[in-house]
């Protein structure tokens, strides 16, 4: 009740939120739970199916979701209102649910559920603003042409070998100083009135002027660099441009933001489809961005990793939560990340009704993932395993897919 009433200090609800998303409670990903039961999973008298002894309530969680959203924890909140919104379709509109298994318990038909249910769903589906829609396409505030964002004065004397070791220490910077990694999102309002952050930008960008790309010798080297750049120049593009509430203010966001990289001058959709993706054609695109003769062309990589898209950051809630990327440590990196969004509210099972909900992100990139058996190869080999995994491994042949809403909203 104090976070839905506002009621506690940033203090407090931060010692709150550490409890609720705890394995006491049913933390993120945790995988073997629904949002928050209302007792502690890790106690000897802890039942799932026992009034106040574990199940969920959504009349409670729905006050812990508002509560967490206001005090900034969205990510948290946004998991737990996708899973309020499942248990009802799959289990009946019930008083109260198994906090591990879903099924629903005490009175049918109940209103308050029922009530509430229908406020989540109004608020993610009808009011869904930047949903994909042709007839929409370009009506976003344009720009002229790419906007390079580290033209500024910066050091010109030749760089050193250790050039991309000093650039992720200047991104480590911006980490510590602006980016929430434990919720997951950036305090971009912190960042436009900083000189801190104004300082440390302009340190990072004035490096890639001089910067050698043939310098990124390995494939963890060239991994780690270009995630993470392209993350960055999502970050920058977003405060530079004065964004408020989706990168869908401006059209074609990402084809319009881009660094200057030594003698070279790539956008963050340049970075994304033209160089990670192996030069892959980008989503509802005919032709790849780098054209056979274009001298970029030269550092794609040369096998495109599928885990990529679930470290890259698009500046909106529906996308991975930020996070940094070493070389030597990209594979284990790539591989949590990847485990951690599979086992997330964007991939939704329901054995009920013979279904699976994905996120946004498999339907575009499905031939990033080889098509549908591929892919379904892929999400087996990273779900928790549980019955639900159980349940997708027997039916997999057969199951109906259909794909969530995509929220573009800033990750704020």
């Amino acid at each position: 009740m104090p976070l839905f009433a506002g009621a506690a200090s940033k203090n407090q609800a931060e010692i709150m939120y550490e409890t609720l998303n705890s394995v006491s409670f049913c933390a993120l990903h945790q995988g073997n739970c629904f949002t928050i039961p209302n007792y502690d999973m890790t106690r000897e008298d802890f039942d799932p199916q026992n009034y106040w002894r574990g199940p969920v309530w959504i009349n409670i969680n729905w006050m812990l979701s508002q509560g967490l959203k206001g005090y900034g924890y969205k990510e948290k909140a946004d998991a737990m209102k996708k899973d309020m919104i499942q248990l009802p379709i799959r289990f009946g509109f019930h008083e109260y649910f198994d906090s591990q298994t879903g099924k629903g318990y005490g009175s049918h038909k109940f209103s308050w559920t029922a009530a509430l249910f229908l406020d989540m769903v109004y608020e993610y589906y009808d009011e869904d603003k930047h949903r994909f829609d042709w007839l929409k396409l370009g009506k976003g505030r344009r720009l002229k042409g790419k906007k390079i964002l580290n033209m500024g004065p910066g050091d010109q004397s030749p760089p050193s070998k250790d050039v991309a070791c000093n650039l992720m220490a200047a991104m480590g910077d911006l980490r510590e100083r602006f980016y929430n990694l434990h919720r997951g999102v950036v305090d971009y309002e912190a960042m436009k009135g900083s000189p801190d952050y104004r300082a440390t930008v302009q340190e990072i960008s004035a490096k890639l002027q001089t910067f050698d790309l043939t310098s990124l010798s390995s494939l963890e080297e060239k991994l780690a660099f270009w995630i993470n750049l392209y993350n960055t120049i999502v970050v920058h593009g977003i405060v530079e441009l004065g964004i408020s509430s989706s990168v869908r203010e401006i059209s074609n966001f990402f084809g319009h933001i881009a660094y200057k990289i030594g003698d070279y001058t790539f956008s963050a959709a340049e970075m994304e489809h033209g160089v990670l993706r192996a030069n892959a054609r980008p989503p509802y695109r005919f032709f790849p961005l780098l054209r056979r003769r274009d001298p970029r062309v030269q550092f794609r990589l040369d096998k495109m990793d599928p885990r990529i898209h679930f470290a890259l950051v698009c500046g909106s809630r529906s996308c991975a939560p930020i996070r940094f990327y070493e070389p030597g440590r990209i594979d284990d990196q790539l591989e949590v990340a990847t485990k951690n969004f599979v086992n997330s509210s964007e991939v939704v099972i329901l054995p009920e009704e013979n279904k699976i909900l994905l996120s946004q992100i498999f339907r575009w990139y499905k031939r990033d993932f080889g098509g549908r058996k591929q892919m379904f190869e892929f999400l087996q080999r990273y779900l928790n395993g549980d019955e639900k995994l159980d349940f997708f491994a027997k039916n997999k042949n057969r199951i109906v897919v259909e794909y969530l809403f995509y929220d573009w909203n800033l990750n704020h």
